[in-house]
């Protein structure tokens, strides 16, 4: 049985296109594969030295008590941060910077020591905790800087926790809470 000329060309183009649909198919089960086993880590380094999508993200100067920026974490202005103050709803991992005047919450301690809580994670996935070591006069102005990411599993999560108290024990019968600001995982 002779095989001729045309039936070795229809041959060799049906096992060509066989060959582009496999690398094709391969090609996009792999791109997708990755894209969502892809996790967003947040470059510390990068976040601190950002352009800045918004003005007010990039300004220690606040209208308000408080700022909470969010990083964006896709496409050209990755790592730009913006401003997600009055956001409710917040994606797992995504990278958040927040900075609080004390001055500016209404506080009966005079002077008082401060501690802020958040559940976002730190460099090393824990949550934050900061406290005073030192007495603040409550007309001092004093800004407060934190840096993390959203937790990927709790629901609601607290976004920022502030407290006052009257001495450094930190006791919880004389904690005063000027802000409990909680938020909510976005569920895709």
């Amino acid at each position: 049985m002779d095989i001729t000329i045309k039936q070795k060309k229809l041959i060799f183009i049906i096992l060509g296109l066989a060959l582009l649909i496999f690398i094709f198919v391969f090609g996009i089960s792999t791109y997708y594969k990755e894209r969502n086993d892809q996790e967003v880590h947040l470059d510390y380094e990068m976040m601190e030295t950002a352009k800045v999508e918004s003005n007010l993200c990039s300004s220690d100067e606040l209208e308000n008590q408080y700022r909470v920026c969010c990083a964006i974490e896709e496409g050209v202005k990755k790592g730009l941060l913006y401003d997600c103050t009055s956001q409710e709803y917040f994606k797992p991992g995504q990278g958040i910077y927040i900075v609080f005047d004390a001055s500016r919450f209404d506080i009966s301690y005079d002077p008082y020591f401060l501690r802020a809580y958040s559940d976002l994670n730190d460099e090393e996935n824990k949550y934050i905790l900061y406290e005073t070591d030192v007495a603040i006069d409550k007309e001092e102005i004093f800004l407060i800087k934190i840096l993390g990411t959203i937790p990927k599993e709790d629901e609601p999560f607290i976004l920022l926790r502030l407290s006052t108290y009257p001495d450094d024990a930190f006791d919880g019968k004389d904690e005063q809470v000027i802000l409990n600001r909680e938020a909510k995982i976005f569920k895709e």
